[in-house]
């Protein structure tokens, strides 16, 4: 049975929102101090929200596929509020990056280079109809970090419909944030990407990920491990990835070219429908790791609702032989995480793979939570000895969505 997903609120006392900052200060605290000092007043909104980590379903979304995503603790947050010297001004604290504008900001695509952050803003301002005549000040936080494959851009373009939303007093909804944010990264930033990204972001519940059916955008949520049993950790390539140089947009014209010859969607097609002859064999075999992918969604579900994380942890791997092999975006970097993670199968971790689009990012791997510190060092030690640099981690839990911080 499909639950309901839970509608945006103030932030719950009960749950931490640190995130990877030092101090233990959270993105929405430092993007409203941030805010207080550029702008001498208090933001009239802050709004947060999750970076995540997709568990198996990766490169279906945008082919009417299923996905197992859930979203993370560390956040983004949008501090908004209006203008007074009839100009608005967008700041990216971490980016140490503002444009001004003048009157309210303009719904066309900012040309500059240096200006690149903005039009994840501007791009949700379209899609939320505007600003209603009004300047505004728009300052951004975030503990995700950049270019790990954990969606830092979606969280920040939920995060900003949110609170845009609550400052003009719009009705909104997790699908609706998501549909902005998607258009934003389509129209503004080039990047031709699924809704998964932006959806769980908006509507991530603690404790669960949650299967998205991308053709009718059903949710339903599934119960992760429990912290006892197996955490996820998080180990970054240090490679840069940007989905919106080509590489992804190459392959989801192949995808694209397969359902133009199939006349429907890589959802409902076999394996066997694949042997057309007008499907060049490239196209054929990313459509390949399309159609295994959904099923590895199926079956990673049911491995979750059993408890078997053995078994779920041969999806995993299964998943990242799939990405590599077939699809064409990991990278040796990758490649290296997941594989020594695959050698330490019985000595605590239970599986791996990449995760996000590709071409850099993150791996994450199921590991028992008695074993988290030896499995992180070995897998350190491995990389660092081939790349001469030790990667960065952490362990992520399942929390919840976009919310207006009290």
């Amino acid at each position: 049975m499909i639950k309901p997903i839970k509608p945006i609120q103030p932030n719950d006392p009960n749950e931490s929102n640190e995130g990877t900052k030092p101090k233990g200060i959270s993105a929405a605290d430092r993007a409203a101090r941030a805010f207080r000092k550029r702008f001498g007043m208090e933001p009239a909104q802050v709004a947060s929200a999750p970076g995540r980590v997709n568990l198996i379903g990766e490169h279906v979304d945008y082919t009417e596929g299923i996905v197992l995503p859930f979203a993370i603790d560390p956040r983004a947050a949008i501090a908004i509020g209006p203008s007074t010297d009839h100009q608005s001004t967008f700041v990216a604290e971490d980016l140490a990056a503002s444009v001004t504008y003048p009157g309210p900001p303009s719904v066309v695509p900012d040309p500059s280079p240096a200006h690149r952050f903005a039009n994840h803003l501007l791009g949700v301002l379209h899609a939320a109809g505007g600003t209603d005549g009004r300047t505004l000040n728009i300052l951004v936080a975030s503990d995700i970090p950049i270019g790990a494959g954990l969606s830092s851009s979606a969280a920040v373009e939920v995060a900003l419909g949110a609170a845009l939303a609550a400052w003009l007093d719009r009705p909104t909804n997790p699908h609706a944030l998501a549909r902005q944010a998607q258009i934003a990264e389509h129209d503004f930033v080039g990047t031709p990407c699924g809704i998964m990204d932006m959806l769980i972001s908006a509507a991530g519940i603690a404790g669960h990920a949650i299967r998205i059916d991308c053709r009718d955008l059903q949710l339903t949520p599934v119960a992760m491990p429990r912290p006892e049993e197996a955490e996820v950790l998080i180990v970054d390539s240090g490679v840069t990835h940007r989905l919106s140089d080509g590489g992804y947009a190459d392959r989801r014209a192949s995808c694209e070219r397969v359902q133009t010859i199939l006349a429907g969607s890589l959802r409902d097609a076999s394996l066997e429908s694949l042997c057309d002859s007008r499907i060049s064999d490239r196209d054929r075999t990313r459509a390949t790791h399309v159609i295994e992918e959904n099923a590895r969604v199926n079956a990673a579900v049911a491995a979750l609702e059993t408890g078997d994380l053995s078994l779920l942890g041969e999806i995993l791997l299964d998943g990242h032989r799939s990405l590599r092999q077939l699809f064409e975006v990991s990278i040796p970097e990758l490649d290296c995480i997941v594989d020594t993670a695959a050698e330490l199968r019985g000595d605590g971790c239970f599986g791996a793979r990449m995760t996000g689009g590709g071409f850099g990012g993150s791996a994450l791997l199921l590991v028992a939570t008695t074993a988290v510190e030896s499995v992180r060092k070995t897998v350190e030690q491995r990389f660092a000895s081939t790349y001469g640099r030790t990667p960065t981690s952490m362990t992520v839990r399942a929390c919840q969505g976009v919310r207006i911080e009290s």
